[in-house]
């Protein structure tokens, strides 16, 4: 484990920099999540999210195409970002070792897309790892 995280009082939850992420795997939990806070809502890509994705190599387009597949998002991490607000990430299981996670921040009626990230190996393992 990285130095940069340790174990807070709460088992689910770990603190990274001084913030701490709590990670959901509640299906109930994600879909009450993504109800109230993400879906139907417009999307605004943000400069750092398009550094991020050429700097990776991932198309916009397969980004669009997988943010929507909600039934696949096994795990939200939440943490407070940088001016107080709550970011959520959301990690999709595309197959067995192709994992995506997509940072987003609600606000208002849009979600801001901060970075999305293509892992070509299961994401299962960290999280648990973290859930601990």
């Amino acid at each position: 484990m990285s130095k940069k995280w340790k174990r807070s009082e709460n088992n689910n939850r770990w603190a990274r920099n001084e913030k701490e992420v709590k990670t959901i795997t509640d299906e109930q939990e994600i879909n009450k999540i993504i109800q109230e806070k993400i879906k139907g809502k417009k999307l605004v890509f943000t400069d750092y999210y398009y550094f991020g994705i050429d700097k990776r190599g991932l198309m916009h387009e397969k980004v669009l195409e997988i943010f929507p597949q909600f039934e696949k998002v096994f795990a939200i991490g939440i943490e407070t970002l940088k001016f107080g607000n709550l970011g959520y990430e959301l990690f999709y299981e595309i197959s067995g070792n192709v994992s995506f996670f997509i940072a987003t921040c609600p606000k208002d009626n849009k979600v801001l897309i901060i970075h999305a990230v293509e892992y070509k190996r299961s994401l299962e393992k960290r999280i648990k790892k973290f859930k601990r």
